[in-house]
């Protein structure tokens, strides 16, 4: 039974004993220590340090393959050759030297003649070469028309390129080099030409009649595109 109550005592509720105070509760996240980085902090630098590298990488890349690379050089600083020494075919001399003459318009027909007559040339080189193909024996005529000038080249080149305007004279036609049964060069369709300057290039070749089965005018045309070469030690057998 409780204690009867009192006058002059405070109601029941104030004369209890008063408990202390408690401390306010630890919140569940602590704040981190000033100077300190948390966890999302180091993941964010992580990131920033790939992208730098990711975008270094990248430029990288972008610089090395914008710039050609640089042609490989053999010795002393020179290109080394695309191609063999050689070419295509192994062409064989049918005179022991070739022929110079000064008059081309001597040695020329056709339109060529006329133009070699009003342009005269410097000098006309000549020789005669064979190469085998698959057992067919192909005669290949080399001639060097050395203009006055570079223009009168040209001019002498876009002429000769011109069906039916004549050619200057291959060493069959003239009787210089026998080869039985065959007249001229020019009669088999084989033909190319070039310039070098002041050179103008003429290249003609036929079958030899007696060894022409299976061979084509494209086969030959092969032939005179190779025998171009030829003219750079006929102009200059020294080197």
């Amino acid at each position: 039974m409780s204690a009867p109550y009192r006058p002059g005592q405070p109601p029941w509720p104030e004369n209890q004993q008063q408990r202390p105070d408690r401390p306010p509760p630890v919140p569940f996240h602590q704040e981190q220590a000033p100077g300190k980085p948390s966890p999302t902090d180091w993941a964010l630098r992580i990131v920033g340090l790939v992208a730098v590298a990711v975008v270094s990488g990248f430029l990288w890349w972008f610089l090395t393959n914008e710039s050609p690379p640089e042609k490989p050089t053999g010795f002393g600083g020179t290109p080394p050759p695309t191609e063999p020494a050689g070419g295509e075919f192994e062409f064989t001399p049918e005179i022991p030297e070739a022929i110079e003459d000064e008059d081309c318009a001597d040695h020329a027909y056709g339109d060529i003649e006329d133009f070699l007559k009003e342009t005269p040339c410097d000098r006309l080189i000549r020789a005669i070469y064979s190469t085998t193909i698959d057992g067919r024996t192909v005669y290949t005529s080399v001639s060097v028309v050395e203009m006055a000038d570079e223009d009168t080249a040209k001019q002498l080149r876009e002429l000769t390129d011109i069906d039916g305007s004549g050619n200057v004279n291959d060493l069959v036609r003239e009787g210089d080099v026998d080869v039985p049964d065959l007249e001229t060069l020019s009669a088999g369709g084989g033909y190319d030409s070039a310039r070098d300057g002041r050179e103008v290039i003429i290249v003609e070749a036929d079958y030899d009649p007696n060894a022409a089965e299976g061979g084509t005018e494209e086969e030959l045309d092969r032939v005179c595109s190779d025998a171009i070469r030829l003219a750079k030690e006929m102009v200059d057998p020294a080197g």
